[in-house]
Formats: C-alpha cells, sequence, structure tokens
C-alpha cells in the first residue's frame, strides 16, 4: 500500500497542472486578437486620419453655419454655401500660384538652350575643349542611361495615376465627413450624448461648444489677418512695379499672417 502511494505521488509530480492547458488557450487567444486588432488598426489608420481631419475641420466650419441657420437657413444648404465659399477660396489660391509656376516652367523651358550654349561656351574657352550642342544631344538621346531612365518612368505611370487616384479618394472622403460633421452637428451631438450619465453630458456638451467658438475664432482671425497682409502686399508690390503682383500677394499675405507675436513686456519678435 505504502508503495502505491509513493509511486502515485511521484506519477503526481510529474503530471501536468490542470489550470496550464487553460492558461495556453488564453494566451494563444489573447496574441491571436492582439494580431487582429493591430491589421484592423494598420488598414484603418487612413480612413481614422480622414476622420480626425474632417472633425476638426467641421469644428471651423460649424460657427459659420451656425450663424446661418440662426437666420433661417437649413443646416444643409447652410453647409453646402460655406463649403461652396471655402472650395471657391482654395480653387482661386491654387490658380494663382499655378499661374506663376506655369510662367516660370516656361520661361525656363523656353531660356535652356540659351543656357547650355552659354555653358558650352564657357566649357571650350576656359578647357580648350570643342563641344557642340549638337552632338551632346544626340548622344544624350541615345545612351543607355536615359532610354532606362525613360522605360523605368513608363512602368512607373500606373504607380503615379493609382497614387493620384488615391489621394483624390482621400480628398473626397474627407470632404464627405466634414459636410456630414457640419450638417448634422446637433444631431451628432445628443447621440454621442445618449450615450453618457446625464452629469457628463453637460460637461461634454460645454467642452464641444468651447472647441467649437475656439477654433472657429482662430481659423476666422488668422484668415482676417491674412486678408489684411495679402491686400498690403499687393499695394506694396504694385508701388514697387513687381511682376505677378496678385499671385506673390496670395501667396505672401497669408504666410506673414502665420508669424507669432511675443509679449507685450518683451520685445516684440515675428517667427515665421
Amino acid at each position: 500500500m505504502r508503495a502505491h502511494r509513493a509511486r502515485a505521488a511521484r506519477a503526481g509530480a510529474h503530471a501536468m497542472p490542470e489550470w496550464l492547458p487553460r492558461a495556453i488557450v488564453v494566451a494563444l487567444l489573447l496574441v491571436g486578437l492582439y494580431q487582429l486588432l493591430g491589421w484592423a488598426f494598420q488598414r484603418t489608420l487612413g480612413l481614422l486620419l480622414d476622420v480626425l481631419v474632417s472633425f476638426f475641420l467641421a469644428l471651423a466650419m460649424e460657427p459659420a453655419v451656425d450663424r446661418l441657420a440662426a437666420r433661417g437657413m437649413r443646416r444643409g444648404p447652410a453647409t453646402a454655401l460655406v463649403f461652396v465659399v471655402l472650395l471657391i477660396v482654395a480653387a482661386g489660391f491654387l490658380t494663382a500660384l499655378g499661374s506663376v509656376f506655369v510662367d516660370q516652367v516656361t520661361r525656363i523651358a523656353q531660356s535652356f538652350p540659351g543656357y547650355v550654349e552659354s555653358v558650352l561656351h564657357w566649357v571650350n574657352s576656359t578647357f580648350g575643349t570643342e563641344l557642340e550642342t549638337r552632338r551632346l544631344r544626340s548622344d544624350l538621346v541615345e545612351s543607355d542611361w536615359v532610354r532606362r531612365r525613360l522605360s523605368e518612368s513608363a512602368r512607373n505611370v500606373w504607380g503615379i495615376s493609382a497614387t493620384l487616384l488615391g489621394g483624390l479618394f482621400q480628398l473626397l472622403t474627407t470632404c464627405l465627413f466634414t459636410f456630414y460633421f457640419a450638417a448634422d452637428g446637433p444631431r451628432l451631438r445628443r447621440a454621442l450624448c445618449s450615450l453618457l450619465p446625464p452629469r457628463r453630458q453637460e460637461d461634454v456638451l460645454r467642452a464641444w461648444q468651447i472647441a467649437v467658438a475656439k477654433t472657429g475664432g482662430y481659423l476666422y482671425s488668422r484668415v482676417l489677418l491674412a486678408l489684411v497682409s495679402g491686400v498690403a502686399h499687393y499695394v506694396f508690390l504694385e508701388l514697387l512695379g513687381v511682376p505677378y503682383a496678385p499671385a506673390l500677394a496670395v501667396w505672401v499675405g497669408p504666410s506673414r499672417s502665420s508669424c507669432r507675436w511675443w509679449g507685450p513686456t518683451s520685445p516684440v519678435r515675428c517667427r515665421c
């Protein structure tokens, strides 16, 4: 009997504990859940960023939408009107900059042969060489390096097209969420507050209103400063006779309006 008990005790000492299989299963499930959540987060990270950007843009638009809604306009058309105004301003800004860019590129392309001729003349006169533009052009066109680069660029056209389409889709997604957040702001606040206890609802609404007021006030003040700065730069550039004064005023004015002025007691500095 004693020998049997001793053998049973030794067998029990080497046996697997009852909790170990459950612990292994739980650990495997946690690892799998972690991998699944990481994969889902990586897949939806771009969408989450778009939603976050749209939320802040909607906060900036909401004061103007609220003012139009207070005057009797429905929130949907009010949001569409504010959205169209912002798109027109952005399109005008890009058009003004694009005119300068296209003109400069055209001038460089037209003056490039003259630049090449002047460089070759300097090289020939300095080093005693006999380089010719026609021969360099033929050698450059027929070189293997140029052919390889052209073939690689042709293969990358599809990748560039996919990138442009992805950027366009992302822009449309951001615009869609921005319109929804701005148009259905009150309903969204009510839906979120309905999930919270009553004592927390007032705090959330107060924080939301403060965020809307601060964000909208900051952006609108910057827009006003950019407008004043742009007009002042335009008048100054016109008086100096600088070409492309409107485009330069559109570019320089808003950038200068983003300067930060420091303290009334300390020396005033502008950090651009």
